[in-house]
């Protein structure tokens, strides 16, 4: 298991290697200079983990077991699983790296849940979200509704969690910002992107809108 990772502190403009936090260390990776919380991370060294998962998946969809997770007409499922898994893992790195391991372990649906509580020490479940592209006219946190349930899209889809959004690509993550249900619900709007035939509608905020992530350590003295 990699015990170092390349980051980018985005608020001191430092980068370089920075070591792992020993296992089960609640908490962010924070930044030696300015200890504020890391914004970017390269996960470059975890690509045969996400190929493998990347590769599981698309078994089961092509077995059926699963379905599409396409609401782009750019990008395939392979694409959109191998992005999201790449967004989780730096994500992990980023707001609870003790708990990589765990967060290697975990299988199956987490809707709501991929980062627990008790690997962040927060109050409530983080769910992260991804996009490519970060713009003044592009780059949204969205929440679509589950699967098996109607159109349209309703706040109870909202999940009670926390939001955080990853921008990025190639092994190459930053954390955009965050977002409660209430601020979602508040400064985001339905469908801020085009609903194509056969996708879902979504309720989204800008990145522009959302909390700074070192807003969260207000959040880590409260669940303390």
């Amino acid at each position: 298991m990699f015990r170092t990772v390349t980051v980018r502190c985005i608020p001191c403009d430092s980068e370089g290697e920075l070591q792992l936090p020993p296992p089960g260390t609640v908490g962010p990776l924070a930044c030696p200079n300015c200890g504020r919380v890391i914004r970017e991370v390269h996960v470059h060294q975890w690509r045969p983990l996400i190929e493998a998962r990347a590769r599981r998946m698309a078994r089961l969809q092509a077995a059926g077991v699963v379905g599409t997770r396409k609401q782009s007409l750019r990008q395939t499922d392979w694409e959109i699983d191998w992005d999201g898994r790449e967004a989780e893992l730096a994500a992990c790195l980023i707001l609870c790296p003790g708990h990589l391991e765990d967060w290697l372990r975990q299988e199956g649906a987490n809707r709501g849940c991929d980062l627990r509580p008790e690997w962040t020490g927060l109050s409530k479940p983080i769910e992260v979200k991804h996009t490519r592209y970060c713009t003044s006219e592009k780059g949204y946190l969205l929440v679509r509704p589950p699967r098996g349930t109607p159109d349209p899209m309703l706040p109870q889809y909202i999940e009670d969690v926390l939001y955080v959004l990853m921008i990025g690509q190639h092994g190459v993550m930053c954390a955009a910002g965050w977002a409660d249900r209430r601020h979602l619900i508040e400064e985001g709007q339905l469908n801020p992107v085009p609903v194509r035939h056969g996708q879902r509608q979504c309720w989204g905020i800008h990145w522009m809108k959302l909390w700074n992530l070192d807003d969260m350590v207000l959040l880590y003295s409260k669940a303390t």
